[in-house]
């Protein structure tokens, strides 16, 4: 009888290769992306003469040295973390209410030539930030908004407003226009059809949204630097601020690196906790969107 041999399959050795190397790449761009970040958390435990050694102090004893400094000498910077909590959530929920509309009107209403004004959304992120600022600082001061929470929200909300209605049409298209036609038909008015039925449906797109503008807004350090003095100064002015009064008997670096643990602490927290939305939100997004 003939002997059959059966040669041994490579694919599987093909396969871990190809595995171990995705993980190393990915493992590399985590290191990339989150080594900063762990350096200036783990710093922020430090004591001043183990942060910048030449061999990269790894084991040494914790402090909350840093933290206690902040509380006590920067008393400025907890109000400016304050006001960019203020200036954050007012932003993200004034582009939440003028972007739904706007999102709904081009999914739903505008037709033809006229979707194509869409467009234009995009042309105000063209611009670089500081273009859109100057404009508007003698506008604002002729108002008596500078140096004003107020101010900071208006000038955020412009920004961001253009991509979260182009980010929420999006979701509205996934939505069958057939649902609202028959809540319509039904005897409900347009008005009733979008909050009760459309509107549920693209909560992890209005969460989506909110993502963008929150870690922009929170993050944000030229708009606030160019409109704020000292009533409105946000945490990233002010950590620029102390960050300039390193070595001027003034701030040392574990005070800098606990004010930005500390200010990189709640959008963090914010992020891990409405993750799933925008997860699921993708997920929901029409193929090819």
């Amino acid at each position: 009888p003939r002997v059959m041999t059966v040669e041994p399959r490579r694919r599987p050795v093909r396969h871990v290769v190809t595995g171990v190397f995705a993980g190393a790449v990915l493992a590399l761009v985590v290191l990339w992306s989150f080594g900063p970040i762990l350096v200036a958390v783990v710093s922020s435990f430090k004591h001043q003469r183990d942060i910048f050694t030449y061999v990269p102090t790894v084991v040494f004893t914790p402090t909350l040295e840093n933290y206690q400094t902040l509380l006590t000498d920067w008393s400025g910077f907890w109000r400016s973390l304050g006001v960019s909590a203020v200036t954050t959530i007012g932003a993200a929920t004034l582009v939440v209410l003028v972007s739904l509309p706007a999102a709904y009107a081009y999914s739903r209403m505008i037709r033809g030539r006229l979707a194509l004004t869409a467009l234009f959304l995009i042309a105000v992120r063209m611009f670089p930030p500081i273009i859109i600022t100057i404009p508007l600082f003698p506008l604002f001061t002729d108002l008596g908004l500078i140096d004003t929470p107020i101010a900071i929200i208006l000038v955020y909300a412009a920004f961001q407003v253009s991509m979260s209605v182009l980010l929420l049409k999006v979701f509205l298209d996934a939505v069958p226009r057939d649902i609202d036609e028959a809540a319509m038909l039904d005897g409900a008015t347009r008005l009733q059809t979008f909050v009760y039925i459309t509107l549920p449906q693209i909560l992890p797109g209005i969460a989506a949204a909110i993502i963008f503008v929150t870690l922009f807004a929170w993050n944000d350090f030229l708009f606030a630097f160019l409109l704020t003095g000292t009533n409105a100064k946000t945490a990233p002015v002010q950590i620029a601020e102390m960050l300039g009064a390193v070595g001027e008997g003034g701030a040392t670096w574990g005070t800098v690196f606990a004010a930005s643990t500390v200010q990189l602490a709640p959008i963090l927290i914010f992020v891990w906790l409405i993750q799933k939305s925008l997860l699921r939100g993708f997920g929901r997004a029409p193929p090819g969107s």
